[in-house]
C-alpha cells in the first residue's frame, strides 16, 4: 500500500514536516501562510482520482501518517477532517492505537497537541517522530488529561495567566475538539482518573500558584450524562501536591511529596489508604500494563515495577545500557499488547518502545527494546502523554 501511496506522489513534502524550525512556527502561529508560501510543486497524479476512489485509499492507510498527510494539501487536510473518511474506516473495520501527547513549547506556553508517528522515509528502518496536529487549538497549560473510548478529555488549568474550569472534548478520529460543559470549579494540576465511566478530578491548584493556594475539592464527571458533581474529599494530606497518579484495578494511585495514597471511589468512597512501601520510590510520569506500575527511574538509570499484588517493587531486566543516559526526566504510557513508550528528555526528546513480560514462573519481569530514538528537537517540554485507543 505505501509503495502505491508513494507512485502517487503522497510523500513528496514529508522532509520538511519535521523540521524543528518548521514546527517551532507552527506552534507559534496557527496560520496556513507557510504552506501557501512554500515553491509550487507539480501536480501530484492523486488529484486526478474520483473521490470514492480517493476516499478507499486514504482509509487503508494506517492513522499514524493522517497527521503528516493533513498538512500535505487542502484536499488531504479536508478528508481528514471529514466524517466520510471515519465511516469508511468503520465500514471496513479498522482499529488502532495511538498515544497523543501534550507539550509545551517552554513550560509557561499553551499546550500543543502532536501524536507520535512513523515517519515513511526509509525502505527497510522505521524512523518515528512526534507530529504537531494543526487542526487542534492550543490548550491551557497544566490541564488534567483523560482517555475515554476515541476521546481524550482536557480539564481545567492556566489560561491566559488564569485558572480556567474549561474542558474540551478532542476527538481522535477526526483531531477536532469541541466545548463540554464547565467544571463546577476552575483547578490546574489536579489529578484525573477514569473508574467505571467516571472522571475523577482530584485537588490541584485554585489560586495563581500550581505550587500554592491547593485546591480540596474533589469533581465527579459522568461520562455518559456530561455531569458533573461535587464531592466530600477523603480526608488524607489536604492542600498537598500531587506529583503523579494511574488508575489500576479499580484503583487510584496517588503520590505527593510525602507519601503515596490508593483510593477506592466505588467500594470505600469515603476514606483513602497510605501506602508506605509504594512511596519508597518516587515514582512519576508511569504506566500501567496488566495492572504493574511502571516508571523510569532517571537517578537510578533504570525502569521499575511495582506489582500491588505482590506488594514489591522490582528492576525491568535485560535493558541495560540500551537507553540514554542524562535524563532529566521521563513519561511512560501504554501501548497495548505488553508495550510500552518511554519518553525522555536529554537535549532533545528521545521515545523508546519497550515490550515486558514475566520470566521464571512469574518472577522477574523482563524488557525488550524495539527501538529507541530521537523524536523530537527543540526547546519542547511533554506535559503529559495520553494513550488512546481509536475504535472506528
Amino acid at each position: 500500500m505505501l509503495s502505491f501511496l508513494k507512485k502517487l506522489g503522497f510523500y513528496w513534502s514529508f522532509g520538511r514536516l519535521y523540521d524543528p524550525s518548521i514546527i517551532n512556527r507552527d506552534m507559534s502561529s496557527s496560520s496556513s501562510s507557510e504552506i501557501r508560501a512554500q515553491k509550487k510543486q507539480p501536480p501530484s497524479p492523486i488529484s486526478s482520482l474520483p473521490e470514492e476512489i480517493f476516499v478507499d485509499i486514504v482509509a487503508r492507510v494506517s492513522r499514524s501518517y493522517y497527521p503528516t498527510l493533513s498538512q500535505v494539501s487542502r484536499r488531504f487536510r479536508s478528508l481528514i477532517a471529514s466524517p466520510e473518511l471515519y465511516a469508511r474506516r468503520s465500514f471496513l473495520g479498522c482499529t488502532e492505537q495511538f498515544i497523543y501527547v501534550a507539550i509545551s513549547k517552554d513550560q509557561t506556553s499553551d499546550i500543543h497537541w502532536f501524536t507520535l508517528c512513523i515517519k515513511p522515509n526509509r525502505e527497510t528502518t522505521s524512523d518515528h517522530r512526534l507530529v504537531h496536529l494543526p487542526s487542534l487549538p492550543p490548550m491551557p497549560l497544566q490541564g488534567s488529561y483523560v482517555a475515554v473510548g476515541s476521546n481524550i478529555f482536557v480539564m481545567g488549568g492556566f489560561q491566559d495567566w488564569s485558572i480556567t474550569s474549561s474542558v474540551s472534548l478532542i476527538d481522535c478520529r477526526s483531531h477536532t475538539s469541541r466545548p463540554l460543559a464547565d467544571m463546577p470549579k476552575a483547578v490546574a494540576g489536579s489529578v484525573a482518573q477514569v473508574i467505571e465511566g467516571k472522571i475523577y478530578v482530584i485537588g490541584g491548584s485554585d489560586g495563581h500558584s500550581p505550587m500554592k493556594s491547593r485546591s480540596r475539592t474533589m469533581m465527579v464527571f459522568d461520562t455518559e450524562t456530561e455531569v458533573w458533581k461535587l464531592k466530600p474529599r477523603p480526608d488524607w494530606e489536604q492542600g498537598k501536591v500531587w506529583f503523579s497518579s494511574v488508575a489500576m484495578g479499580g484503583k487510584i494511585y496517588m503520590r505527593t511529596c510525602y507519601n503515596s495514597f490508593v483510593y477506592d471511589p466505588i467500594a470505600v468512597p469515603n476514606s483513602c489508604v497510605g501506602d508506605e512501601l509504594l512511596h519508597s520510590k518516587e515514582w512519576s510520569g508511569s504506566c500501567v500494563i496488566d495492572d504493574v506500575l511502571y516508571y523510569y527511574d532517571v537517578r537510578g538509570k533504570c525502569l521499575r515495577a511495582y506489582d500491588p499484588k505482590l506488594r514489591s517493587w522490582g528492576v525491568v531486566k535485560g535493558l541495560e545500557g540500551l537507553l540514554p543516559r542524562g535524563c532529566s526526566w521521563s513519561k511512560a504510557a501504554s501501548y497495548g499488547g505488553g508495550k510500552m513508550v518511554l519518553f525522555m528528555q536529554k537535549e532533545e526528546i528521545w521515545c523508546a518502545e519497550i515490550a515486558v513480560e514475566r520470566r521464571l514462573g512469574g518472577g522477574d519481569i523482563w524488557g525488550t527494546v524495539k527501538w529507541c530514538e530521537v523524536v523530537l528537537g527543540g526547546n519542547f517540554r511533554i506535559m503529559d502523554c495520553v494513550p488512546v485507543a481509536v475504535l472506528l
